[in-house]
């Protein structure tokens, strides 16, 4: 290659160096922005599947809870019919 072809591809090559490097400086800048973004969603995901697993637990001991009265209530209630006859 001749001293013209090189300066004509480095000339091209700064060209196009010059007419990307933006929009990449630009993408570069937005994925940073997204990647923040997920990362705080992905905590409050993490925020709500505790909140949710402590709920579903209350929600066990509350079934339970409610389990136990209706047992103790429909004792109470043969009894009462017992005590009819």
């Amino acid at each position: 290659m001749s001293d013209n072809e090189w300066i004509a591809l480095m000339a091209t090559v700064i060209s196009a160096a010059l007419v990307i490097g933006p929009g990449i400086v630009a993408l570069h800048a937005k994925l940073a922005v997204v990647a923040s973004q997920v990362a705080e969603l992905c905590d409050k995901v993490e925020k709500l599947a505790s909140s949710h697993e402590e709920r579903l637990r209350m929600c066990i001991g509350h079934q339970s809870r409610i389990d136990t009265q209706e047992v103790q209530l429909a004792d109470v209630i043969e009894r009462l019919h017992e005590l009819d006859l």
